[in-house]
């Protein structure tokens, strides 16, 4: 190494000793090899070009001297970047940089660049020199990466299935939005598929996720400069929007809203699709991440326990209904351990035949504070699938056990009838199980009902519900319709589902001795009903004389806490003797 050192100094010195003509004439003609030049006049006429210049530019000397340099550029620089490098060289400075230029045959090529001003005795510029090298093959290569990079980054930022953006992309730009947008409001909306899981259980994961691409679809004729769209998780969607006018952004979400009820066919099942939209707005300035997040994700939820299919704004007191059905749902669940949580009976009296009797089965809280709770002091328990289905669970084995007891006490009932929630359809095993369970049990299926409320049958798998109805109904189960006249298209229920009674609900028969248009409606009920060869329990009766006009109207049976109160398993016998002194005919 010091050798070679020695050397070069040795070569430099001797050029340095040769005389200045020689001297400037070796460094001209290494420059000219090496190097692509030019030299034009304070216009930009070419004067001068070297067979470097040629060669990268494909014109001969001919065709650029006396030409303006402009006829080379490839517009890939803008005014301003030239009216800067002007500016420095016409001031007698010199300029460096990198300048993408066109070939003669339209090519691009680039070149580091050094433009030289030559200045007079007298300090005004009469030339410019122009050293330029290629590096061409560094740009090219430069941009290949460049353009993987880009590459690379679309597939990070892109959710495969719906090919919008994704979770990662969606909290990078919601991070940007936050730190450097200029508007004064920003809004951050949770979509959520109301019937995405009901569509992959039924119609298989090639169904969901043509619709999930389809909602992604629709959602992308809302985005633009002011509104992001993104996937973030299995059939949740968020909408990101920024603007000065608060009052727009629901709006936007409610038209979102509109454009997300449509159908999607699998062979021959319909299946109706909505979404559920929960959303926050609040001055850009002072917003955080976490918060927003976690405000509109209580609104989704407001949204979605709501009844689905609607927007829903964030409020603070959706969080203080969270924390209270949090704390309730916790003690419901210490409740089912040390068995505070337990399972009542209320008779269903026959009024044609004195002495027939079925019981339907309710839950009960014997609560430190409150005595004992019916399930309608506890609603928001409810809102949670999970422990729903621990409930409707715990009650099933609950009645089969004691129907075993019912026995030993000599109680004679026809059957028991279990309440069943829309939760139980989200599975779709729920009646094997239930079939299964009972003969595990030794209890005939023919000793069961199921009260079923008429919501169950809007919701979009209503069909699968009324197949798997069907199929229990064929076993010996009975089906009732609870809370008839409350729910929705009542009587097209009434013509095309299997069912063996229908429940008047207890706000009608409230009204029975007030009101002429309720009896006028239990009185329709019951002849519909009667005609379709079914039969009708009127529950919620609080008095002798309610009975007495539903048994002139041929009612078939009634229920209520005025005939009999729910009560343990062990205390029906006692319940039932009271009865006795009860004017019921």
């Amino acid at each position: 190494m010091e050798k070679q050192k020695d050397d070069f100094r040795k070569s430099l010195n001797s050029v340095q000793n040769w005389p200045q003509g020689a001297r400037d004439d070796f460094v001209l003609h290494a420059l000219d090899c090496s190097a692509i030049v030019a030299i034009t006049d304070t216009r930009g006429r070419i004067l001068s070009v070297n067979s470097r210049f040629e060669e990268i530019s494909g014109y001969t000397r001919q065709e650029l001297i006396g030409n303006d340099h402009r006829m080379l550029r490839s517009k890939q620089h803008d005014k301003k970047f030239f009216r800067q490098m002007y500016r420095t060289i016409a001031s007698g400075n010199v300029w460096h940089g990198e300048i993408c230029n066109r070939r003669q045959d339209g090519s691009l090529y680039w070149v580091d660049t050094t433009i030289v001003p030559h200045v007079s005795e007298t300090g005004k510029v009469t030339s410019y020199v122009a050293i330029r090298f290629d590096i061409t093959a560094r740009k090219q290569a430069e941009n290949h990466l460049k353009s993987s990079r880009q590459k690379l980054q679309k597939v990070v930022n892109t959710d495969f299935l719906t090919k919008i953006s994704n979770r990662l992309h969606f909290s990078h730009i919601l991070r940007r939005t936050l730190r450097a947008s200029t508007a004064s409001h920003i809004c951050l909306a949770l979509l959520d598929v109301d019937t995405f899981k009901t569509i992959n259980d039924t119609s298989g994961h090639d169904s969901g996720d043509r619709l999930l691409r389809k909602i992604a679809e629709k959602l992308q004729a809302f985005e633009n400069e002011n509104c992001f769209i993104a996937r973030i998780g299995g059939d949740e969607f968020a909408v990101l929007m920024t603007g000065e006018t608060p009052s727009l952004f629901e709006t936007v979400l409610l038209n979102i809203l509109k454009q997300m009820r449509f159908s999607l066919r699998h062979r021959t099942v319909t299946h109706a699709c909505t979404v559920s939209i929960g959303y926050v707005c609040v001055p850009l300035s002072g917003a955080r991440e976490k918060v927003l997040l976690k405000c509109a994700d209580l609104a989704l939820y407001a949204a979605k326990t709501g009844g689905r299919n609607r927007v829903r704004e964030y409020h603070p007191a959706m969080e203080e209904k969270l924390d209270l059905a949090a704390r309730l749902r916790r003690r419901v669940q210490t409740g089912l351990r040390d068995q505070s949580i337990k399972v009542f009976y209320q008779p269903i009296f026959s009024l044609s035949v004195p002495g027939r009797i079925s019981f339907e089965a309710l839950l009960h809280w014997d609560h430190p504070q409150h005595k004992v709770l019916s399930p309608q002091y506890f609603p928001e328990v409810f809102e949670d699938h999970s422990l729903t289905m621990t409930l409707n669970t715990f009650m099933t084995h609950k009645v089969m056990e004691d129907m075993s007891k019912l026995r030993e006490q000599n109680v004679r009932f026809e059957r028991i009838a279990i309440n069943i929630t829309s939760c139980d359809f989200e599975n779709t095993d729920f009646f094997r199980k239930l079939d299964s369970l009972a003969e595990g049990m030794n209890v005939p299926l023919t000793s069961l009902a199921l009260e079923i409320t008429e919501n169950v049958f809007s919701r979009p798998h209503h069909q699968q519900v009324e197949r798997e109805l069907d199929t229990l109904h064929r076993k010996g189960v009975q089906i009732s319709l609870d809370d008839f006249g409350t729910g929705f298209a009542s009587l097209t229920h009434l013509k095309t589902i299997t069912f063996d009674y229908v429940k008047i609900n207890r706000a009608f028969v409230a009204g029975l001795e007030r009101h002429g248009t309720d009896a006028a409606i239990i009185r329709g009920v019951i002849d519909i009903v009667h005609s379709l060869g079914r039969k009708v329990v009127a529950e919620g009766i609080r008095s002798a004389s309610q009975v007495r006009a539903l048994l002139e109207m041929e009612c078939d049976f009634v229920q209520g806490d005025f005939l009999c109160e729910a009560v343990p398993v062990m205390d029906i016998p006692a319940a039932l003797e009271k009865i006795r002194y009860k004017a019921l005919l």
